[in-house]
């Protein structure tokens, strides 16, 4: 049984035009949820803007929600991976934050 090719694989692409819808937007998020159904993936994009240790509430606004299929998800997914790795590769490991550092303590 032959692999079905996919449309990246059917096409010879010379060149990729991009440009900008009028309603593009920029944002910076360091909040990110993510939901799943049977037909989409959705992330959900939002910037913390406060965090209270005292009551343990952290204040975020959401930027923006992406719907997406599964598929391209799946895509997504393996690209971010290898960007990541490349960046891994050329800037160092990617320093996590502990555990303490969310709930007070040391």
């Amino acid at each position: 049984m032959t692999k079905k090719k996919t449309v990246a694989e059917k096409v010879k692409v010379e060149k990729k035009v991009v440009r900008k819808s009028e309603s593009f937007a920029s944002y910076y998020t360091n909040d990110t949820q993510i939901q799943t159904g049977p037909w989409d993936v959705r992330l959900i994009f939002a910037r913390i803007e406060e965090v209270n240790k005292d009551t343990g509430i952290i204040e975020s606004v959401r930027e923006a929600e992406v719907h997406m299929s599964p598929q391209h998800a799946l895509r997504v997914h393996t690209l971010l991976g290898q960007q990541l790795t490349k960046y891994g590769a050329t800037f160092g490991p990617i320093p996590q934050p502990k555990a303490s550092d969310f709930d007070g303590g040391d």
